[in-house]
């Protein structure tokens, strides 16, 4: 039987040095950004990609002209996860989207995805772009409480990713998904072909979590086909570190946990592999090589990280990528840092997940050159 071409789907990680900014394309010309480190001065740096200008030459424009992100979700508060998020997205009800806004080419997020407990419990202080993020976020949470009808309207929404039986708020359950749970439902459209499992933040820290990244948003995400729900999957992390993963293989089921593409967590930190100093414990947990090997068939890992070279930094941690590669083909792992000036571009097929060229176009949704995909050795 003829098997059916999946819709255009794929997973773009821009090079923002040790920092995480990815750009899910989905079908029916819907976006998804996870995470933003994007720098002003990137125009006039040589050095440096220039993420917004790429955006603005990928994502739709509303019927205003008004260019526009579906959905964006934080996964935690460090400034290498939220730099320039108010320089870039627009921040206030797109009613007073101005003049300004306009020749700078803000960008409306039409839902905005977040955690109560990402501020929490993050006790350590915020950064500018983390105050600007948690103000948008408060604005938004106050629309919906006040002005629930204007609250519905594209960029001003908000989903919650907490526990329904901890919310403070009435009537916020209706927008809130609970770690544990998943769902296909993003910027008011109901996908068939894609949805999110959501992990983290767990409910309760235990008494090894770390105040900073034990509370970062953990989720797979599933790329269907007619025939697979389930045909490709990513694994996004924020920064969490190996006991958090310990905690998925204990209370999670298996099939949550799987993954064809796996973004390293904490910039490839040797964190994800023990919370002792890799001078002290050079030995991985039992747990992350366990979850490692949760891939299915040729998995991909990817490191959103300035360049990994054997010296002490950590991170990247040139110890953490020898540790990668080790549950992986060498071939198939990835670092931003070896060409800082180019994204890289995974498109989700019907057997995972392929690498594709990223050609830039000035109107267009970004051209990728066909590889073949690499099969699965599962189901």
């Amino acid at each position: 039987m003829e098997v059916a071409k999946m819709a255009n789907q794929s997973i773009k990680v821009y090079p923002v040095g040790n920092g995480d900014t990815s750009l899910i394309s989905l079908s029916g010309n819907q976006h998804m950004m996870i995470d933003c480190k994007i720098d002003n001065d990137a125009p006039t740096n040589k050095d440096k990609f220039d993420v917004k200008k790429d955006l603005v030459a990928n994502l739709p424009k509303d019927s205003e002209g008004r260019h526009h992100l579906d959905v964006f979700i934080l996964t935690h508060p460090d400034n290498d996860h939220c730099a320039g998020f108010k320089d870039t997205f627009f921040c206030d009800d797109p009613a007073n989207y101005d003049k300004d806004a306009k020749e700078r080419n803000a960008i409306i997020i039409d839902e905005l995805w977040f955690s109560n407990t990402l501020f929490d419990r993050f006790t350590d202080p915020l950064s500018d772009a983390a105050k600007n993020f948690k103000k948008e976020a408060k604005r938004r949470k106050d629309l919906f409480k006040n002005s629930p009808e204007k609250a519905k309207l594209p960029g001003n929404r908000i989903i919650l990713i907490d526990f329904k039986d901890e919310c403070k708020d009435d009537g916020f359950e209706s927008i809130i998904v609970e770690p544990g749970t998943s769902t296909n439902i993003f910027n008011k459209v109901e996908k068939t072909d894609f949805s999110l499992f959501i992990h983290g933040p767990f409910k309760t820290p235990t008494d090894d979590s770390q105040p900073r990244n034990e509370t970062s948003v953990i989720m797979q995400l599933r790329f269907g086909s007619a025939n697979d729900e389930m045909a490709a999957l990513a694994f996004f992390a924020g920064d969490a570190d190996y006991n958090r993963f310990q905690r998925l293989l204990d209370e999670r089921d298996d099939e949550s946990i799987q993954w064809d593409l796996l973004l390293a967590p904490h910039h490839c930190s040797w964190t994800y592999f023990n919370m002792t100093p890799y001078e002290d414990f050079p030995e991985p947990q039992d747990s992350a090589i366990e979850f490692l090997q949760r891939q299915r068939g040729a998995g991909m890992i990817v490191a959103s990280s300035k360049e990994i070279i054997d010296d002490d930094d950590n991170p990247p941690h040139y110890a953490a990528k020898q540790e990668y590669i080790g549950q992986i083909d060498e071939d198939d792992f990835y670092s931003t840092g070896d060409d800082p000036l180019t994204p890289l571009v995974f498109e989700a097929g019907n057997n995972g997940f392929s690498k594709k060229d990223y050609i830039a176009k000035a109107n267009l949704v970004s051209a990728v050159s066909g590889v073949t995909e690499k099969a699965k050795t599962y189901g």
